[in-house]
């Protein structure tokens, strides 16, 4: 795999360019981001999502963000619910080879239900994100969000989030999650994302 940056119109987006011979429609595109995505959640990296990752984030989520009690509880209950509902389904672990046979079963079975699903992820994981609900994205809302999952390279999040282009310094809460909606079900590879980024630099 290669990357590079480029310029597409007025945005900077990251090229990934895969080793492997990639056509439109092609599953393994897909699984590869998957992985990347799973590593991430993946949060001590024993291989396998279990509540040891959820609770982290429960415990990292709050601090990060500097929420009271009361805030924190609440911002919890989200992530628990979000953990459940979008990744562990009601499983106690997932190993990744789980984790991406379960994906491409439901991309395959009904890609419109898929899509509609991920929409979903994205829009909750967003709104807890979105910590001082103000239907926008922050560099520090970005850098904290990934912080909770244990991945703290400023530089890199700093760069990933200026390929965004914000405006005053924040991007449209919509932006971000379609991007979002792009990287994990996006079956094209030229069609570029600004998710891969931070994903792939603290991958490798």
């Amino acid at each position: 795999m290669k990357t590079s940056l480029q310029l597409k119109g007025n945005r900077l987006h990251l090229g990934i360019y895969y080793t492997s011979t990639m056509t439109s429609g092609n599953i393994e595109f897909l699984r590869e981001k998957w992985s990347y995505w799973f590593d991430t959640l993946d949060v001590n990296h024993d291989g396998i999502i279990t509540q040891a990752d959820v609770d982290y984030t429960l415990k990292q989520f709050p601090i990060v963000q500097g929420l009271s009690k009361k805030e924190g509880k609440i911002a919890d209950d989200q992530i628990e619910k979000w953990w459940n509902t979008y990744i562990l389904k009601g499983k106690n672990d997932i190993s990744k080879e789980e984790f991406l046979d379960d994906f491409e079963k439901e991309y395959a079975e009904n890609k419109t239900n898929f899509n509609a699903t991920i929409n979903s992820l994205c829009e909750d994981m967003t709104d807890i994100i979105d910590a001082d609900k103000t239907k926008m994205i922050s560099l520090d809302n970005y850098v904290k969000a990934f912080k909770a999952v244990g991945l703290d390279n400023e530089t890199v999040l700093q760069k990933a989030f200026g390929l965004y282009k914000p405006s005053h310094g924040i991007i449209p809460i919509q932006e971000y999650i379609d991007d979002w909606v792009v990287f994990i079900t996006n079956d094209d590879p030229s069609k570029p994302d600004c998710v891969s980024i931070p994903l792939f630099r603290f991958r490798n």
